[in-house]
């Protein structure tokens, strides 16, 4: 709920209020703005950090345009700065990416508001929860009015569980653990997967030298059309996935065709390999026996 009390902080209410979002995203940044009463604007992705692309937003920026939320997809830093000199408010969706840097600075600490999430599966797992930071006293202010119930005709009781709060800081004590052991893994998958970049085969996540990230999740785009290996190696116990296997956002609407295409390209070709910090060597070289196997011998293309 940070990403709906972050809107309505930004007084995002009306249908004309429009809010910009990734159409390859979780869902629930769709239901946030809606639950909130604006309009969710997809918007295309890019193929680096898979975060929204810079041309797309610009194409779609109006005086109805109330926010964009921009998450750091897979724990890598999205080029904030960018974004910033829109003029236009930015959520950072930090969900993916607690811990991440941007040119020396923590990613969360750059946007108007920034929401974090402690739900079960993220790096930080509390269960559910997460918070909600700006360094804007006016926008804090309001912040700590909603989570009390004190502002606007609705009361939304937002506030945090002791016992939640109390294992997500145990969680973040143990983060550079954490995210040390995903560098190592992803670093693995880099060197043992190269052959199969250097051939054409697909891309490994983007490096970037002003970006430091979590890889919360190992994210290649193949060349080719993923579910057929992913049923593959599911079947034979190594279970890799789809990025976001409920696809693009607008395809889920009926009277919207938005031509993403770099988002649908994603959809169809994306491929998150297991990157959990209790992987074992002799499991990531299963992962990376199972992918190559299969693109150079089952369906070399």
């Amino acid at each position: 709920m940070g990403l709906h009390i972050a809107l309505k902080t930004l007084g995002v209410e009306k249908e004309c209020d429009e809010v910009i979002i990734p159409d390859f995203a979780c869902r629930s940044l769709y239901d946030c703005v809606r639950m909130a009463g604006g309009t969710p604007v997809f918007c295309d992705i890019n193929l680096d950090d898979y975060s929204l692309d810079l041309d797309s937003v610009r194409s779609v920026l109006n005086s109805n345009t109330k926010s964009i939320i921009l998450p750091h997809m897979y724990g890598c830093p999205a080029d904030i700065d960018a974004f910033l000199n829109l003029g236009v408010p930015v959520i950072e969706d930090c969900a993916h990416s607690m811990g991440a840097m941007y040119n020396g600075k923590t990613v969360g600490s750059l946007g108007t508001l920034s929401v974090f999430s402690f739900e079960g599966s993220k790096i930080v797992a509390a269960g559910e929860g997460g918070v909600v930071l700006s360094s804007a006293d006016h926008v804090v202010e309001r912040l700590i009015n909603m989570r009390r119930g004190r502002s606007g005709k609705f009361i939304y009781h937002y506030r945090l569980s002791d016992i939640i709060a109390a294992i997500a800081l145990i969680q973040i004590e143990k983060l550079p653990v954490m995210i040390k052991k995903r560098k190592e893994i992803a670093q693995f998958y880099m060197e043992n997967l190269s052959d199969l970049e250097r051939e054409g085969h697909l891309k490994l996540p983007s490096v970037f030298s002003d970006r430091d990230g979590t890889y919360y999740r190992f994210v290649v785009l193949c060349q080719e059309e993923t579910s057929d290996l992913i049923r593959n190696a599911n079947e034979r116990g190594i279970f890799v996935r789809n990025p976001m296997p409920s696809g693009c956002l607008s395809d889920s609407f009926d009277g919207i065709r938005a031509k993403n295409l770099n988002a649908k390209r994603l959809a169809g070709n994306g491929l998150s390999l297991p990157i959990y910090p209790d992987l074992t060597k002799e499991e990531m070289q299963a992962v990376v026996n199972e992918i190559t196997t299969y693109i150079t011998v089952v369906n070399p293309g």
